[in-house]
Formats: structure tokens, sequence, C-alpha cells
């Protein structure tokens, strides 16, 4: 049974286009070697154009990942590229990501 990974980011609206550039060159070529190895069976970064409370100071993101097991979402989250990442973005994010992870019920595709 797969794990799907959910989590909802929030950044300063003024540092979310060197948030998805710095994602794009660090993280997104982790993403699609980790699915290649069969490590991420989907993932998907997605701002959020609706969300529940109307913050227009900051965007919201949401992340979703599916893998098979929670070992690779360990791996993935330990890797030393993917802390290094973290450590260049925490700042412009006001508030910590609220995460889920939970055991694949039902999907589609």
């Amino acid at each position: 049974m797969s794990e799907t990974v959910t989590i909802i980011l929030t950044f300063q609206k003024d540092k979310t286009r060197e948030f998805e550039r710095l994602f794009a060159e660090e993280v997104y070529p982790m993403w699609q070697d980790y699915h290649a190895q069969g490590k991420f069976l989907a993932a998907s970064l997605t701002p959020a154009s609706v969300t529940p409370e109307k913050n227009r100071a900051v965007q919201e993101y949401m992340l979703l990942v599916e893998v098979p097991s929670r070992a690779e979402h360990e791996e993935f989250d330990q890797s030393d590229s993917f802390l290094r990442f973290l450590d260049k973005v925490k700042p412009s994010q006001p508030v910590e990501p609220k995460v889920w992870l939970g055991d694949t019920l039902f999907k589609v595709g």
C-alpha cells in the first residue's frame, strides 16, 4: 500500500518567485530522479488560488507526493540536497508547514 503526503506550504508573497526558482532548480530534479527510480509514484506542487484564509501577504502551496512506503519519504526528507534547500527557504515561511501522512485508500490514474 502506498503512502500519500500532503503539505500546505505558506510563503511571504514577495518571496514566491525565489521559492519557485529554487524549487525548480533543486527539488524538481530530485523528484524526477526519485520518480524514475520508482521511489515517487506521483508528486505535484500547486499554488493555491482559493484558500480559507484570505491573507494577501502570503501565497500557499499544496504539495502532494505519493510514495511506495514511508521509507522513500524519509530517505528524501533526510537527503543532504533537500536539507540544504530547506535551509534556504525556511526564512521565507511565516508559519510552519501543515503536514499530513496516510496510507492511500483510493486512487485513479
